[in-house]
């Protein structure tokens, strides 16, 4: 059960991954809309799922509580997820905001090479040149905010509390007190706190584990997807059950391939992070520089911007986990959390 948990969690991450990439491939492309609805509509609420499962999922392999986890110094969590999280957002936006200003002419978004610029950048992720880099302060947030709370209210490990606590974010995410607050990406982190903790509780209460008949749920959940984005108009709360519906689907997608021993996911096991970090480059190579050179078609830009947005960060990723215990390798390595 524990390898097949470990197959689910990591086939989750690979799917994630290549949905992103994919939806990057597409970003303006007007006959690929549904599918780029569909994607966007609960790719990056899977991704806080996993984080948040996989929080709690990791203290539990090495037989901990989250309550009992040191916070400060070399091993601390915090400096892991600051060596994780914000140094590969410093490092890689500061040299992307260095590069950008040569390929202005391709760019949708132009750069300017200035202190006020590059600061606004990094305190508001939204306006990084990487724009998906939001993703990562913004989940910096959140562990902090979770694992503060854990540590905090550990004396109020009740199930009433759980429940309210889970209620408190949801009513968060509904009627986000900080919506338009931009700086350190604010809003984001009341609107995704939900789908972290949904993933941790699904861990902490092994909801994912107990889920049965996947393909019927497979089925079941691919319907709803496509009628959530196709066909239901807007209300309250459809943003929500959309991306907590998209989330189900690619559990039981998973239990699938778990199930059926597939294995044409397993090379990229272990790589989603460092493709997440590396893709932006030869995507947006393929997407602006490719397409306006050769004025091919927007679907084969897709195509190479998907191939090489997943497959160039790999070989990446191949190279420092080989090089990561010497020389610049383990620079690297540092310097991307890779």
């Amino acid at each position: 059960m524990d390898r097949d948990n470990n197959v689910l969690v990591s086939f989750l991450q690979a799917f994630g991954i290549i949905l992103v990439v994919i939806g990057h491939a597409y970003y303006g492309d007007t006959k690929a809309s549904w599918t780029y609805a569909w994607i966007y509509s609960f790719h990056m609420p899977l991704f806080m799922f996993i984080s948040g499962y996989l929080l709690q999922y990791s203290a539990e392999r090495k037989k901990i509580t989250l309550s009992s986890m040191p916070l400060y110094g070399s091993k601390g969590f915090i400096w892991k997820k600051v060596k994780r999280l914000l140094i590969p957002y410093f490092t890689i936006s500061t040299i992307a905001f260095s590069l950008k200003p040569l390929f202005n002419r391709f760019a949708i978004r132009q750069v300017d090479i200035s202190f006020a610029d590059y600061f606004q950048m990094l305190v508001y992720p939204w306006d990084n040149v990487i724009i998906f880099f939001w993703f990562l302060p913004t989940l910096f947030l959140i562990f902090m905010l979770v694992i503060y709370g854990v540590h905090f209210l550990k004396e109020m490990d009740k199930p009433v509390f759980h429940v309210c606590l889970l209620i408190f974010c949801l009513l968060l995410h509904l009627f986000n007190p900080l919506q338009g607050i931009f700086i350190l990406n604010l809003q984001g982190v009341t609107d995704y706190l939900i789908y972290f903790l949904l993933g941790y509780y699904g861990c902490r209460m092994h909801i994912v584990e107990q889920l049965r008949y996947p393909i019927g749920g497979f089925v079941l959940t691919c319907l709803l997807s496509v009628c959530f984005v196709v066909e239901i108009p807007d209300f309250k709360g459809k943003e929500l059950l959309t991306a907590i519906n998209g989330i189900f689907m690619s559990i039981f997608l998973g239990k699938i391939y778990t199930a059926n021993n597939w294995k044409f996911f397993h090379h990229l096991f272990g790589a989603s992070y460092a493709i997440y970090l590396f893709s932006w480059f030869p995507q947006v190579l393929s997407l602006q520089v490719f397409l306006r050179l050769t004025h091919a078609p927007y679907w084969a830009g897709g195509i190479l911007a998907t191939v090489t947005g997943v497959y160039l960060p790999f070989l990446i990723y191949k190279w420092i986990i080989t090089h990561k215990q010497k020389g610049w390798g383990s620079t690297i390595a540092f310097l991307t959390g890779v």
